[in-house]
């Protein structure tokens, strides 16, 4: 029954239902009545608000609460190698014939489609780890290991939902849908891509490397580009392991590629079964 749903909902305008769901989330309402529906939804959606930067009643509007920061140390970085995000660690495991990467069960997406679009480059990956974030998460996304970012690229695409009923009856999920990729390269040598991959409802993305650029916009409506856009980066930027690089407007899906060279740098963990995890938690062996 759930996966005929999810099947439905590609009959409709994902995207334009997604950027309204956005415009109404945004909405800022007179403060007593902003606050009143601040709780309903905290207490709907199960949120910690106990490690939010400001008080409850700081929040002007639904969007607001989704998007806020963290107190500080309320995250560690616990390694050379570490989650991206607070979520659901779906797996942390080898790529398959270095291209191949599983959605699901008997389910697979290829890597290199996630991380170019559909002009692929050839490229060997050998590793890859999926973080999923559910919307009571903290919905900001952060560097899993230390290096340069060198590129930051825009995949236009639809918005499916990203939770496991979608994941297991969407072929292709991952690739279908809108995404904002990171191109890095770690000291020493090896190459690794961030992939922050959009979903419905809201589906907007912004990093603070482009702090004017944001996915699932008016522009990006009505002229919905056929192929990726490079977003110009002057020059390589130095980040840190646990650095931010990105905020999700709602819950959705981080996955991490690793070449042969960042693998062998970095030494993930190989991680089969679904697990909490929290951004900065230790992935490493």
């Amino acid at each position: 029954m759930l996966k005929d749903s999810v099947r439905t909902l590609g009959l409709l305008p994902q995207n334009t239902l997604s950027y309204a769901v956005g415009v109404v989330v945004r909405v800022s309402l007179p403060a007593p009545l902003q606050e009143l529906i601040n709780k309903a939804f905290v207490k709907l959606f199960k949120i910690n608000m106990s490690e939010a930067e400001r008080p409850l009643t700081a929040y002007r509007s639904i969007e607001d609460i989704f998007t806020r920061a963290l107190k500080p140390n309320q995250r560690t970085v616990e390694g050379a190698y570490v989650s991206s995000a607070d979520g659901v660690l779906e797996m942390s495991r080898p790529a398959v014939s270095g291209d191949e990467a599983i959605q699901a069960k008997g389910i697979t997406y290829s890597l290199s489609e996630l991380v170019f679009g559909k002009a692929q480059k050839a490229f060997a990956a050998k590793w890859y780890t999926t973080v999923y974030l559910a919307p009571h998460n903290y919905h900001r996304v952060h560097a899993p290991f230390a290096g340069r970012v060198t590129g930051l690229r825009y995949i236009p695409g639809r918005l499916w939902p990203v939770n496991r009923p979608a994941v297991q009856a969407v072929s292709q999920l991952f690739c279908r849908n809108e995404r904002l990729v990171f191109d890095f390269e770690l000291e020493g040598g090896g190459k690794a891509w961030v992939v922050m991959v959009g979903a419905f409802n809201v589906g907007r993305m912004s990093t603070p490397i482009k702090p004017d650029f944001v996915t699932n916009a008016v522009y990006s409506l009505l002229h919905m580009a056929p192929k990726p856009l490079e977003l110009a980066i002057s020059q390589p930027i130095g980040i840190k392991a646990g650095e931010e690089i990105g905020t999700f407007m709602l819950g959705s899906t981080t996955v991490v590629v690793l070449d042969e060279k960042a693998f062998e740098r970095l030494k993930p963990r190989d991680i089969h079964q679904s697990q909490k995890v929290s951004m900065g938690q230790g992935l490493s062996q």
